[in-house]
């Protein structure tokens, strides 16, 4: 009967060493799945991350590209000795006329950039007839006035309107 017992009770503790050594297997093998779950959802926010910046970078790369080609466009029509030099003797020819202070000479110069600029590309344009390019002409002319006028006084909006009528009777 003892030998029965020593039996049963080393049974026991192989038993129960078995259960103990399974239940720590699972134990660990849960350790292990939640450990490479955090390192998936780690790795996925890495991605997503690096994708929000590439995409934040691109899009700033694509401003400064706008910007830049701006920039050379505007520097473009300055660039131009001809271009230059006709802005220059329109303010000139305006200042003298009108007595433009130097605020209303800085404000008008893009504005005479802008309107010889676009005349010089439609006289240069093949595909328009004389036609079609008198009538853009006009066109960029009324626009120009439009904006200068903005930047007059009355008396002087008034002065340009008697000076310009007074070229055309001629």
């Amino acid at each position: 009967m003892k030998k029965n017992i020593l039996v049963f009770t080393c049974a026991l503790f192989l038993a129960f060493g078995g259960v103990q050594a399974f239940a720590q297997s699972a134990a660990d093998k849960a350790a292990n799945a939640a450990s490479q779950a955090k390192d998936q959802a780690t790795d996925a926010a890495s991605k997503a991350k690096d994708q929000a910046t590439d995409a934040a970078s691109q899009a700033k790369d694509q401003a400064a590209s706008a910007a830049s080609q701006a920039k050379d466009d505007a520097n473009q029509a300055l660039g131009d000795p001809e271009t230059k030099a006709e802005v220059q003797a329109k303010l000139q020819k305006l200042s003298s006329e009108l007595n433009l202070t130097d605020d209303q000479k800085a404000q008008l110069k893009p504005v005479l950039q802008g309107e010889v600029k676009q005349l010089k590309a439609v006289h240069s344009d093949a595909s328009l007839s004389d036609e079609q390019k008198g009538a853009k002409m006009k066109e960029i002319h009324t626009g120009a006035k439009s904006q200068i006028n903005t930047i007059l006084t009355p008396e002087q909006q008034q002065k340009l309107a008697a000076i310009k009528e007074e070229q055309e009777n001629k």
